[in-house]
């Protein structure tokens, strides 16, 4: 498995020594769980001075580091670059320029997508990077005799699986993309070199899986523009290109549904619990986002603030309780939106603080336990990014909630296609339908909310990670056994070694 993000994060304490702690953001939460159900060789990019400083002590173990999690079967790998290389690569092609494409976002008439510069962080950077990404690999495929499963996720590792494929062609890969796939023409934004070679180094994959059939689709009209001679069968999700046969397929993200209620039963939640109910209002509203300008954070306070203005019998009653999680501060653009983020909280608090009421209380860092344990006790939770691939905030807080809390979510995540029958919609740029939403979800009857918070809860449960992963197993199992069908092949039938691999996904 291979992704920029590994499932530990390094930090150097004051003293010197490593500290570890589980790796931020929604794709660590899917696949941290594999661990335990499959051997899995994890990796990643050092990403912290401590990510490097791991990797220079694990050289004495072949490179490779131990998952810190009991019970899992995890080991990992990082891989490192100079840093200047990895800036280009992680904030600057991946983070301003890959990440906002895929969000709708893009601007291309910024200065700081001016061609040249573009062009710079692609070639010694984005391509340093997966040249280092596709070398582990294919060094962990080589270091063992039996065969290889690769399996690469997310919008850094784009060119990884041809070069993967060019060492080793029978190598059977897939790789699923976590974040929105854009209509065609956004990729047309980029430089035809930039964007081709995406493509064509996403076809270096047997699968590609998307969050929704829309990505998926999405996927599909791109290719008939950006591979030359490229077949395309949308009603059977293919590309045939240069004799080999890619299938794309959406795959839902899930939760570990039972995962995130041991947490918040876990000593860890319960005393995290303890210290969130003296701050609950007599409703409470919730969210939990890193501080990422597609959470669309702002304009979720100033849907409250309006809330307020229009409704002065909630206050002193309606508290905001805000789950913030620090991202990608390295860049301006994320720094002045923590900015944005504070001073909105800030006009709210001195407009409407009383002695005994404080309309926001924020949290800013990354305390996993203590947002899944104060998730139990929301009122409602808003989910409004401007465009999720998936958000696995919504399905975390529908399973772990004990008070029939409503979800309002914007229309455009992807989590809205599974649990929008259960929540209040809302157009994410609109601060008025955002606050009436709040609204409706606050004031709702009792026997709705306990209708809605039971239909999202089982959804999820009926839904999750479990059915994410063994989809994607099965599905590569079956490619597995078409390949052996295919070949005619002379073996001892007794010996057991000439058995065809298969995954386990338990």
């Amino acid at each position: 498995m291979a992704s920029n993000r590994g499932p530990v994060e390094y930090l150097i304490t004051q003293d010197g020594s490593l500290k570890q702690r589980r790796g931020a953001g929604g794709m660590v939460t899917a696949l941290i769980d594999a661990g335990s159900r499959m051997e899995v060789t994890w990796v990643a990019m050092a990403m912290t001075e401590g990510d490097r400083l791991a990797l220079k002590e694990a050289q004495q173990n072949n490179g490779l580091l131990q998952s810190p999690v009991r019970g899992q079967k995890i080991k990992f790998r990082y891989v490192a670059i100079a840093k200047n290389a990895y800036r280009k690569h992680y904030e600057v092609m991946s983070n301003q320029i890959l990440w906002f494409l895929q969000h709708y976002l893009y601007d291309p008439s910024d200065d700081s997508s001016a061609t040249r510069r573009l062009q710079d962080a692609w070639t010694n950077g984005y391509v340093v990077a997966n040249h280092a990404i596709a070398d582990a690999v294919i060094a962990e495929i080589e270091r063992e005799d039996s065969s290889a499963v690769v399996m690469l996720h997310d919008y850094h590792l784009y060119l990884a699986p041809a070069m993967i494929r060019a060492a080793h062609p029978g190598v059977v890969m897939q790789q699923f993309i976590h974040i929105p796939w854009p209509d065609s023409r956004c990729w047309h934004f980029l430089p035809s070199n930039i964007a081709q070679a995406i493509y064509s180094g996403l076809v270096g994959n047997d699968i590609i899986g998307f969050q929704t059939e829309r990505d998926a689709r999405n996927f599909l009209e791109g290719a008939k523009t950006m591979l030359d001679g490229a077949v395309v069968d949308f009603e059977e999700g293919t590309v045939w290109w240069k004799s080999r046969e890619i299938t794309v397929r959406a795959y839902p993200i899930s939760i570990s549904v039972t995962g995130e209620r041991k947490v918040i039963n876990s000593t860890a939640g319960q005393r995290a619990a303890a210290k969130i109910r003296p701050l609950l209002g007599k409703q409470t509203i919730m969210r939990v986002d890193r501080i990422e300008p597609t959470k669309n954070i702002v304009r979720g306070f100033q849907a409250y603030k309006l809330l307020l203005e229009n409704h002065p019998e909630l206050r002193g009653k309606v508290t905001f309780l805000a789950f913030l999680v620090p991202s990608r501060q390295a860049l301006a653009k994320y720094k002045r939106y923590r900015g944005d983020i504070l001073k909105i909280i800030d006009e709210i608090n001195e407009a409407y603080r009383t002695d005994a009421w404080t309309p926001i209380t924020a949290f800013w860092d990354n305390d996993r336990v203590r947002a899944l344990a104060a998730m139990q006790f929301y009122d409602v939770l808003l989910v409004n990014p401007i465009i999720d691939g998936m958000n696995l905030v919504a399905k975390e807080g529908s399973v772990v909630n004990n008070n029939d809390g409503v979800l309002v979510l914007s229309r455009t995540v992807g989590a809205f296609q599974q649990l929008g029958k259960a929540a209040i919609p809302t157009s994410p740029t609109d601060i008025e339908e955002t606050a009436q939403a709040l609204y409706t979800a606050l004031t709702m009857p009792e026997a709705e909310r306990s209708f809605r918070a039971r239909l999202a809860r089982e959804s999820v449960e009926r839904h999750d990670l479990n059915r994410w992963l063994t989809r994607q197993v099965n599905d590569i199992n079956m490619l597995l056994e078409q390949r052996m069908a295919a070949q005619v092949i002379d073996f001892d039938r007794s010996n057991d070694d000439h058995q065809p691999l298969a995954l386990s996904a338990r």
